[in-house]
């Protein structure tokens, strides 16, 4: 009998990819909780906000999810400097409801960030000191313990940059850059911020051999190389062919100062060392050069 697994957050990049990777190979309920959303969904989604204790108790009543990807989360920086609150009950509070809510063997696949790092001094490993210099990654973080404290049965995966062929979902850098380019628009992209980009597919891959051997512990996920985010677009502009001349650099506290939402600080020199997912779960990690060109046939792009 496949085993059942209730995916949170399902209509974010992550968790649209796993309902795609993972069909098929299990039983899978995906939650979201955004109603507005789910009305011009045509996938099965079912509503569940995870902050909600009654209505995440019943869900998990009904369904005895055997794993629980836990995708949902407030993921927005500098919101969360603003609305701490939301974010804490979201990210912390949320996932504590689904521990104490599920059965005690149910295996719960929380989703971190390299946000918990302080950016001083990557690519981190999952050993490194963690100091996180904003209130999201503070949340994250503090999930982390929360889940680690407890005598559950873990996993958690730490990705940096999340992007996928989703163009219309928030967040995606790719996106951003491949829409406004596709338009000739004209964007400035840090250049002091480093990272090796996740692209969602390889995550679900790796999410998908972690279930079916049963790992348990941290795991960073990223590409093979490490770049800046202006990096990152120019590599975008060329696989796809856009114009270099769109792309201009500009610096985090320029940024900082240009736009006044722009207000959580950022870890700059951030990364993740990725050699222990390799070991632990045969992963391999490709080239961000390599993986737009996956997206691009991904796209049909011409």
């Amino acid at each position: 009998m496949a085993r059942k697994i209730l995916i949170t957050g399902a209509e974010g990049q992550l968790g649209k990819a796993l309902q795609i990777g993972l069909s098929g190979k299990f039983n899978i309920l995906s939650t979201a909780k955004n109603s507005t959303k789910l009305a011009n969904n045509r996938r099965n989604v079912q509503k569940l906000d995870i902050t909600n204790q009654d209505n995440t108790a019943t869900l998990l009543g009904s369904f005895q999810p055997d794993i629980i990807i836990n995708c949902a989360a407030y993921t927005d920086v500098d919101g969360s400097e603003l609305n701490k609150e939301l974010a804490h009950q979201v990210n912390v509070e949320g996932l504590r409801n689904l521990i104490q809510l599920s059965e005690v063997n149910t295996h719960i696949i929380q989703i971190s960030s390299d946000y918990v790092f302080d950016g001083s001094n990557g690519p981190y490993s999952e050993d490194d000191h963690t100091f996180p210099v904003n209130y999201y990654g503070k949340t994250k973080l503090e999930a982390e313990n929360v889940l680690r404290g407890t005598r559950r049965k873990w996993s958690i995966f730490r990705p940096n940059v999340l992007y996928s062929s989703d163009l219309f979902c928030k967040g995606n850098f790719f996106a951003w850059v491949y829409k406004s380019l596709l338009k000739k628009q004209a964007i400035s992209v840090v250049a002091d911020q480093i990272s090796n980009p996740t692209l969602s597919n390889h995550f679900v891959n790796a999410i998908f051999q972690a279930i079916i051997m049963d790992y348990e512990g941290i795991l960073h996920i990223g590409s093979d190389d490490y770049i800046s985010r202006y990096e990152f677009a120019i590599e975008i502009a060329k696989v796809f062919g856009f114009d270099l001349g769109l792309i201009s650099k500009i610096d985090t506290d320029s940024l900082s100062r240009k736009l006044n939402s722009y207000i959580a600080e950022r870890p700059l020199h951030s990364g993740l060392l990725i050699g222990k997912l390799e070991e632990e779960l045969n992963s391999l990690s490709y080239s961000t050069n390599y993986n737009l060109k996956l997206l691009k046939r991904e796209l049909n792009f011409k």
